[in-house]
């Protein structure tokens, strides 16, 4: 009867956890969206504020910080892009992981960078806000 009733409280929990996760998972989901419209409109205020203080970008030219990162993105200028089907991982109830393809046509610094990318953000909720506190793209190569 204990294992019945401890599977029954997992199986609430469980249910519960994916309700509320629902709404948030969306949520991030459309934010994740919206930063990259920020670079398209290349409205980089509003991209500055969705980056967390202790915000860390992992790319092959290095390591970015926070001020590094709204730095770099200046140099960039999309013609267009398309995120790909995004997976919301949450890690726990205030921080999640989503991982996507996203296509590029554009350039960074004046050079092309046109292609399609893997790309990896972490969110973090601060307050009532999600931020992003981690970001990471690379060029995606054909499967061998």
């Amino acid at each position: 009867m204990k294992t019945l009733s401890s599977a029954v409280t997992i199986a609430f929990l469980t249910i519960s956890t994916v309700a509320l996760a629902s709404p948030e998972k969306e949520k991030l989901i459309q934010t994740e969206k919206s930063v990259w419209q920020t670079l398209k409109d290349k409205n980089f205020d509003a991209f500055d504020k969705f980056l967390s203080s202790d915000f860390r970008g992992v790319y092959p030219t290095g390591i970015n910080p926070k001020d590094k990162e709204g730095a770099e993105v200046r140099t960039l200028d999309f013609k267009s892009y398309s995120l790909g089907e995004i997976d919301v991982v949450f890690i726990d109830k205030d921080v999640a992981l989503l991982t996507y393809e996203v296509t590029i046509e554009g350039a960074a610094a004046g050079h092309d960078m046109s292609g399609k990318f893997n790309a990896a953000s972490v969110w973090k909720k601060e307050g009532s806000d999600w931020r992003v506190s981690f970001h990471t793209d690379m060029k995606a190569e054909p499967a061998q």
